[in-house]
């Protein structure tokens, strides 16, 4: 049976602009059909904005199903080190997702993390072969976002 430590991933990436603005972009959820090959589209909850407690609804596509949407809850908002949501909010949200940014001498490494918070009935339901997929998906995607996020950081700077 799949646990709970084998739904994680974690991939940084070298980027050549400063922390602020990479948080910058990340924190603008209405950029991350930019950056992201599955969330096509974001936007805040009215009168919401990137601080710890907002939240947002992103829109997903992925081939060979229907697009579906999450809200999200921000759980950490802190400019030009971190910013992360738990998708279905921080008390029962299933899947977290966040970046980390240090500066480096070259610029700043940011790392993107997603793991899964607790094994819901609707994971469970999907078999370890399913939720073996999930993560290898959730690597490709994020080594793709962490791409894009670099092409478009080090054009805007």
């Amino acid at each position: 049976m799949v646990e709970l430590s084998d739904l994680q991933v974690s991939r940084t990436t070298m980027v050549k602009a400063p922390p602020e603005r990479l948080y910058e972009i990340v924190s603008d959820v209405t950029r991350i059909g930019e950056l992201s090959p599955q969330c096509k589209a974001a936007w805040w909850d009215e009168g919401s904005s990137p601080r710890e407690g907002g939240w947002f609804t992103g829109r997903n596509e992925a081939e060979g199903r229907e697009p579906w949407e999450r809200r999200c809850e921000i759980y950490i908002a802190d400019p030009g080190r971190a910013f992360g949501w738990v998708q279905g909010g921080r008390s029962d949200g299933v899947a977290e997702w966040s970046y980390r940014f240090r500066p480096v001498e070259e610029g700043t490494e940011v790392e993107e993390s997603w793991k899964i918070l607790r094994m819901a009935e609707r994971l469970i339901a999907l078999g370890d072969e399913i939720l073996m997929q999930l993560k290898a998906n959730t690597e490709s995607s994020i080594e793709a976002t962490l791409a894009k996020l670099k092409k478009v950081a080090e054009s805007e700077t």
